[in-house]
């Protein structure tokens, strides 16, 4: 994607559509969770409105902006957050940058695709220890890939 284009995204992104995607993220079925992270030089608090798919301790994030968006930088400065996904506000640890190859084995096939598609080649790994039940209720029933291979 060239520089301009991703620039322009960014800023629609960042101030048009995520106060619009805010209202319902991290609620009910929503497809869309909240990130609460806290700004690395302020301290301020932060919500960000993003997809997590859910995996084994944890949860992938595509990162299609890359790895130097301010929500990514608080999270990765901090260690923590706090992610609400489908009214379940669930702790967050050891945020980590991977390569999208690392972690595809994981993630739903279709998942996969599309970030494929959409040029997303990085992710974020976090942890977290509260995968209980609410991850049941957010895993999609369609297989991941290394179902799929088994």
């Amino acid at each position: 994607m060239p520089d301009w284009l991703n620039w322009f995204l960014r800023r629609f992104t960042k101030h048009v559509m995520n106060p619009v995607t805010l209202r319902k993220a991290g609620r009910g079925n929503y497809r869309y969770a909240a990130l609460h992270h806290v700004g690395r030089k302020s301290g301020r608090p932060y919500v960000t409105p993003l997809e997590a798919e859910p995996v084994g301790g944890g949860f992938v994030i595509p990162l299609p902006y890359g790895e130097d968006t301010d929500w990514c930088r608080n999270l990765l400065a901090a260690g923590k957050g706090t992610l609400d996904l489908k009214g379940d506000a669930l702790s967050i640890l050891n945020p980590r940058v991977v390569d999208l190859a690392t972690v595809q084995d994981q993630v739903r096939v279709a998942q996969v695709r599309s970030w494929t598609r959409l040029g997303i080649r990085r992710c974020l790994r976090v942890e977290s220890p509260m995968m209980t039940a609410a991850i049941q209720r957010v895993k999609d029933p369609l297989k991941t890939t290394a179902e799929l291979l088994q």
